[in-house]
């Protein structure tokens, strides 16, 4: 029996998905949380095979609880059940190490198969979501490699406190995590990453991350940069 963990932060969704679930005798529902922080905890202590999980919670978001509870314990299967399939949200899914994402709009049957999948090691994407991440992964192998050893003009215009943040974003920091390492401000942190978009003529965070990955950033030692 595959014991399944609920989270969403609205009420009727978690009834809904506790009652469907139920009444399959494949499952078995262990617990339901109502916010991020909740299913962490859960998460630890009830040692789900699957987690149902929302992107938008309260306390923690539904991206960094994988990131917690995955780092915690790798073989707990976590689904990402939303109606949110932004591109940010599906790089940092795939990067934080979902097995599944799916929108809320997926039907009973496929919703119970899905699980099933996954608990047995398999990985299920929504079709639409799924062409995003194979559009990503696209990108990030055939995006020019632009060394920072010979840096373009854009390069050059770059700040070390901006070069720092870019390699942040690319290691997939949420805005909290990069206030925490550069001892800034939230608004500073905003403008530094407006700023990049702006010199570097990107259209939104995950070209950031996909530059910084090609770019070589990521090698680079920028430590110790702070407000």
């Amino acid at each position: 029996m595959i014991s399944v963990l609920i989270a969403d932060d609205q009420e009727l969704i978690r009834e809904s998905l506790e009652l469907i679930i139920s009444l399959d005798p494949r499952f078995k529902f262990v617990g339901s949380a109502k916010d991020g922080r909740e299913v962490v905890d859960l998460a630890h202590q009830l040692r789900p095979d699957v987690i149902l999980m929302d992107i938008r919670m309260p306390e923690i978001n539904g991206l960094e609880c994988v990131k917690l509870i995955k780092q915690k314990d790798s073989t707990i299967k976590i689904i990402i059940l939303t109606t949110f399939d932004d591109d940010q949200y599906v790089y940092e899914a795939v990067k934080y190490g979902a097995d599944g994402f799916l929108l809320k709009g997926i039907s009973k049957n496929d919703l119970l198969s899905s699980i099933a999948t996954v608990q047995s090691g398999g990985t299920i994407v929504d079709p639409h979501t799924a062409q995003k991440i194979f559009s990503l992964f696209s990108r990030l192998a055939n995006t020019p490699f632009r060394s920072l050893q010979e840096p373009d003009e854009a390069f050059k215009s770059l700040t070390p406190q901006e070069l720092r943040i870019m390699q942040l974003i690319g290691k997939g920091c949420s805005n909290k995590e990069i206030m925490s390492e550069v001892n800034f401000s939230e608004g500073t942190v905003r403008n530094y990453i407006s700023n990049i978009l702006k010199k570097l003529d990107l259209r939104d965070r995950t070209q950031i991350a996909i530059l910084a990955i090609q770019s070589g950033l990521m090698l680079k030692n920028l430590e110790g940069l702070d407000g």
